[in-house]
């Protein structure tokens, strides 16, 4: 129990955390910019579309910063639109009920633009990342399918799991050793251990082994090890059983290499 407590509060952050700086002073230039070049029109069109207009950089910096970004730009955006563009102009205070329903809406609009963002980002991210997943497949089949060395496809195996999750190591070993631990199923489920879940799957630390099954007998076994929580896809965990497979079939068909640290 305090095991799995502690990986939740090791929650993975968000990949857009690194950039939200860059992006909310994008978002942040973007705004004062369209802000400026508006001024001259804010008496001959609606604050409504003023408003839409202050909505784009919303977008960009949720886009390169994430959610953080797209938040604090949309605060910004809000108190910009405030600032210039309803009476009295240059001050905070509203006159206007209808101007503070806008300011209202505004905000509202701003905070779901960044949101849809944010998704936008991840939805892009998520196609190079599953291309990325299934080049290290293919990478594994294509050199089994040479007729390479069995240790030689031990080893790219092992570099493509610790590439494919982020692991401190992976270790294929020929014969148990050592404890039993929690494994991926041929379905990508854990097994002998709790779900451990925060938005997405964890891989849990400690170790995790992928059976490596050959003609229909178990091979040995690869011993994943992450010193941190580490997220792990359904697609990453089914890309990882893949290559285990490909691993099993190689080595049914082959000499049996020894345990590899």
């Amino acid at each position: 129990m305090n095991a799995n407590l502690d990986l939740l509060r090791r929650r993975p952050r968000d990949s857009g955390d690194g950039r939200a700086p860059t992006g909310a002073a994008l978002g942040a230039l973007g705004t004062l910019v369209i802000a400026g070049a508006l001024v001259p029109l804010r008496d001959h069109l609606p604050n409504a579309d003023m408003a839409l207009a202050l909505v784009v950089p919303v977008l960009l910096a949720a886009i390169v910063g994430g959610r953080l970004a797209g938040a604090a730009t949309a605060v910004v955006a809000a108190l910009t639109f405030d600032f210039v563009f309803t009476q009295p102009y240059l001050s905070l205070r509203i006159e206007s009920k209808d101007d503070v329903a806008t300011f209202v809406v505004f905000l509202i609009v701003a905070l779901v633009a960044a949101e849809v963002g944010i998704r936008a980002r991840r939805g892009g991210a998520a196609a190079r990342e599953l291309r990325s997943e299934l080049d290290r497949l293919l990478r594994v089949a294509e050199l089994s399918a040479r007729g390479a060395d069995s240790d030689d496809v031990v080893m790219s195996v092992r570099a493509e799991l610790i590439g494919l999750f982020g692991l401190d190591e992976c270790v294929y070993q020929a014969e148990r050793s050592g404890p039993e631990l929690p494994r991926l199923g041929n379905r990508g489920a854990l097994e002998g251990a709790p779900l451990v879940a925060w938005g997405e799957f964890l891989l849990p630390t400690g170790g995790v082994e992928v059976p490596v099954m050959g003609r229909g007998r178990e091979l040995g076994r690869l011993v994943l090890y992450a010193s941190e929580a580490t997220r792990a896809s359904l697609e990453k965990r089914l890309v990882a059983v893949a290559i285990a497979d490909e691993l099993g079939l190689t080595l049914a068909s082959g000499s049996q290499p020894h345990n590899l640290p």
